[in-house]
């Protein structure tokens, strides 16, 4: 897959991320996806898919950057530097320093009922991140979709990254899922994603997904 990249994009977050490592880190996972069983994914759903993607992006970014993956379930952020390596897990809840990532596959026409390697990219009706909270100030996102290859079966492929700094407590819907064994989940409003939007970071090289991203997230890329 051929993919535009800001090339200005270089953030410090405890450890040096620029678009060079975010794009070899799409490529390796893409690679790692396209190499599982395709019954894996027509047999999981796609919030388990958006997960396994995450995990994946978030191994290999951490080996590009010199960085590791925070070795607690419930850690905050997912990726952080080494020198964590010996904070308590209390610590490593909420550490001060490092990366967070959240993974999407986005909401598509009412109806549509798309299945495991379908491409949604033209009933694609929005792309929403989501947090257990409203307090995400930092946030690299990324996007997916079962991209066309030509293939006998279309893989997850990673199709976007977008990073905002700036988000506010506003920029994230009320909290969802509070009754029950329901997850907590609050949703990324408008100005949120067109924060993201502005922070664009690669972008799969394609007629269809840059007009489409452009007019969901406002990217002028």
């Amino acid at each position: 897959m051929n993919y535009i990249i800001n090339n200005d994009f270089s953030i410090q977050v405890g450890f040096t991320v620029n678009s060079q490592h975010i794009h070899q880190a799409i490529i390796q996972t893409n690679s790692q996806l396209s190499e599982l069983p395709s019954t894996l994914f027509t047999s999981i759903d796609f919030k388990t898919t958006s997960a396994m993607i995450g995990a994946l992006f978030c191994a290999t970014l951490a080996s590009l950057t010199g960085s590791m993956v925070n070795p607690i379930e419930k850690g905050h952020p997912d990726i952080v530097p080494c020198n964590a390596v010996g904070a308590t897990e209390e610590q490593l809840r909420q550490y001060p320093e490092g990366l967070e990532i959240k993974c999407t596959v986005g909401g598509i026409t009412q109806g549509a009922n798309l299945r495991a390697g379908e491409t949604r990219i033209g009933s694609l009706t929005g792309v929403t991140w989501q947090a257990h909270h409203r307090e995400v100030r930092e946030l690299l996102g990324l996007v997916w979709d079962f991209v066309n290859s030509g293939e006998a079966f279309n893989y997850p492929t990673i199709t976007g990254a977008f990073y905002a700094n700036n988000l506010v407590e506003d920029d994230w819907g009320a909290i969802s899922g509070t009754t029950g064994r329901n997850t907590k989940v609050s949703a990324m409003k408008v100005g949120g994603k067109h924060k993201m939007g502005a922070g664009w970071v690669s972008l799969i090289d394609s007629p269809a997904y840059r007009a489409r991203y452009g007019s969901l997230l406002n990217i002028n890329a």
